[in-house]
């Protein structure tokens, strides 16, 4: 009897444990756990790159120095760098501390007219407000115009209106600016007419022309 009564008690017990559980069974208590999640930085998007422009070339002009002579260092001529330098308007004279930029082999420059003609030693000026001078001539020489013109195109080209320098200056005169090329083709005809005004309109005539290409070694 004793047996059967701790036997009674324990049923008892058991019962009462699972009336007190919803679904009538006793449970272990377990903490859950949530897989860990892995969060990937996105890699931020990568701005599209604009080409540098290159740094345009500035020659300050230092004592001795002539339009001639920076253009033969810069492998330019003297013209494209008047055209580029607007406060040049003689480029027989240029000062010491002038910053003057350098045109690129592809740039397309507008004309400038040149001044009169001027004839050797008429520029006169204290040393002190002239820091550097050019006086150099190009006025007419004494030959016909068609000798002068001659001369030109036998030294720029040969005579050959297809002729191209390695700085990419074309036809019968070298014009480096590409209106030749554009306008005319190697049309001898047109390029005549082209550097007939061409010369006209900066020297006055070509014989000015040649006085001056014999200075400076081109025109």
């Amino acid at each position: 009897m004793r047996q059967f009564a701790t036997t009674a008690a324990l049923a008892a017990a058991l019962f009462a444990g699972a009336a007190a559980h919803p679904l009538g069974l006793a449970t272990t208590d377990h903490t859950t756990h949530k897989p860990k999640q892995t969060v990937v930085a996105k890699a931020p998007a990568e701005k599209p790159t604009t080409p540098a422009t290159p740094a345009p070339v500035i020659v300050t002009v230092a004592p001795g120095d002539t339009l001639s002579s920076i253009a033969a260092a810069e492998q330019t001529t003297y013209v494209r760098i008047f055209d580029a330098n607007t406060q040049i308007t003689d480029p027989n004279v240029i000062d010491v501390g002038w910053q003057l930029r350098i045109p690129t082999a592809d740039e397309q420059l507008p004309d400038r007219p040149l001044p009169a003609a001027v004839t050797p030693a008429t520029t006169t000026a204290p040393a002190s407000t002239m820091s550097t001078v050019r006086t150099v001539a190009y006025v007419a020489a004494p030959v016909s115009d068609n000798a002068a013109k001659a001369f030109i195109y036998a030294h720029e080209s040969g005579n050959n209106p297809a002729a191209t320098s390695p700085n990419g200056c074309f036809g019968l005169g070298q014009d480096c600016n590409g209106r030749v090329r554009a306008q005319c083709g190697t049309d001898y005809a047109c390029q005549d007419a082209y550097f007939d005004n061409y010369a006209a309109s900066r020297y006055g005539s070509w014989a000015g022309a040649e006085a001056f290409w014999q200075t400076h070694g081109w025109w």
